[in-house]
């Protein structure tokens, strides 16, 4: 099974933090055809950081040793090469495994104290993830609303009985029962609360007809509250799907300024204890790196205010200062160049229209591809409230210029000699063309806005004049 890096962004957020003493696991093992020279547990020690840290030693003749500290029951992830598996672990436990690399999962074996636990683990990834037909890509997510549930329905019982008959002939501990179950019943509510958006996104077309009236009424039957489903990942997972779900339900999409903050007032709203910590934390992370400053700065207020941790606010803190300047909203900074007659433009000199910024330069081949849709772009919305401002990034100014002039080329064109400039450290160009939205105050709307080859960008434009002038009425 090849590393899944949701794993590692949310999947390790799950660990419930010990009210007993620091502990360890000991893992053991040796492996035939290793396919590297070290093998790694990563964990997240705060449920409410999602900061991994990572156990890893060298193989010597194929063995090996980990103690990995650990405080109460965690899911961790065992990395080898690119091959992952989730594991179990408790304070005292003591593992030996073995497998053969080249056939990882089909080898692997637990033994010791926690075996019959992981053991189930390796079974039910081999069984349920990594077979075809219980997958809701590529195929399931065509089904109609009726013929998906009844895929859910059949997946999740199936599952429910492997492991009333697994644990039947091999005995597991109540807490990894209880993690089981949620791993059940949170990947059936975590695929239906997200189908209607993924079969969208998945066929490229917009919803038909509204839900059901009873699709979602499973969301009344769900367990949000305890404590214990903060040990799977799946729940984990579910909790944000479940924030962006109330959100749409408000009428608010992703673009939308207070999207974030909607979602974060509903989980307010809605849950509550270490759950809705978890849940709150996992929603001011994705503000501070997607969202718009105003509401994320809100969002930490109200965060720092209620969990008091001073580890906590230190990694909050420094997430938002690393990403307050290109956040959404922030001003974006402001510059003054020379146009084809030399005449010296600012950035500042167009407030009061929204401005469509290029970085582009003549010998960047996706650049020329992508000019002539922006002179359409720019004639679609001739008239409009918008500039079409773009910044030519060429070492020779004389060629830059042929090409702007010689074309006839449309909108606002300035220079800038070369990638090196101050200027392309200041919007963090990491290559062209870049694109950024900035609103008619100069902050900026979006550092990532649709291409000019999209069919959605000047629908996209139009839709931010005109919220604008109904909110300036």
């Amino acid at each position: 099974m090849k590393h899944k890096p949701i794993l590692l962004a949310l999947a390790l957020l799950l660990q419930v933090q010990a009210v007993f003493a620091q502990g360890k696991a000991i893992i053991t093992g040796k492996i035939s055809n290793p396919l590297s020279d070290e093998i790694v547990v990563a964990t997240t020690p705060n449920p409410l950081i999602p900061e991994e840290v990572q156990t890893a030693v060298q193989l010597k003749g194929g063995s090996f040793r980990l103690e990995v500290p650990v405080n109460g029951a965690i899911v961790a992830e065992l990395l080898h090469g690119e091959e992952v598996v989730p594991v179990y672990l408790e304070p005292g436990y003591e593992l030996n495994l073995a497998f053969n690399g080249d056939k990882f999962l089909k080898t692997l074996k637990f033994e010791g104290k926690g075996a019959n636990e992981n053991n189930y683990l390796v079974q039910y990834t081999r069984r349920f993830e990594e077979v075809e037909e219980y997958q809701v890509m590529p195929d399931n997510i065509k089904l109609t609303e009726k013929e998906f549930t009844a895929f859910l329905d059949y997946r999740k019982k199936d599952q429910l009985k492997n492991l009333e008959k697994y644990t039947t002939k091999s005995p597991v501990s109540d807490k990894f029962r209880k993690f089981a179950l949620a791993e059940i019943n949170f990947g059936y509510a975590n695929d239906k609360i997200t189908y209607h958006s993924l079969r969208e996104n998945v066929l490229m077309t917009t919803r038909l007809q509204k839900p059901s009236a009873e699709f979602y009424t499973f969301l009344k039957e769900l367990d949000l509250q305890s404590q214990e489903n903060l040990l799977s990942y799946t729940f984990t997972t579910f909790l944000r799907n479940y924030a962006k779900y109330n959100a749409n339900e408000a009428g608010l999409k992703e673009s939308d300024k207070a999207y974030f903050k909607t979602a974060y007032s509903s989980i307010v709203e809605k849950l509550q204890g270490q759950v809705k910590a978890v849940a709150q934390a996992d929603i001011l992370k994705q503000s501070i790196q997607q969202g718009h400053l105003k509401y994320t700065t809100e969002m930490l207020q109200d965060f720092k205010s209620i969990n008091k941790n001073p580890e906590l606010e230190a990694y909050f803190t420094k997430l938002y200062n690393e990403n307050k300047e290109f956040a959404i909203g922030s001003p974006a900074p402001d510059f003054q160049l020379k146009d084809v007659n030399g005449a010296a433009v600012s950035l500042s000199d167009f407030k009061g229209k929204l401005v469509y910024l290029n970085f582009w330069s003549t010998i960047c081949g996706l650049c020329m591809v992508e000019m002539p849709n922006m002179q359409q772009l720019t004639e679609q919305l001739k008239g409009k409230n918008v500039v079409f401002l773009n910044v030519g990034l060429d070492e020779d100014e004389a060629k830059w210029k042929i090409t702007v002039t010689g074309r006839k080329l449309q909108g606002v064109h300035l220079y800038l000699k070369g990638m090196d400039a101050e200027l392309v450290k200041r919007y963090n160009l990491k290559d062209i063309p870049a694109y950024f939205m900035i609103d008619e105050e100069g902050n900026f709307i979006s550092i990532k806005p649709r291409r000019p080859t999209d069919r959605e960008t000047a629908n996209d434009i139009l839709k931010h004049i005109n919220e604008g002038q109904a909110s300036a009425k």
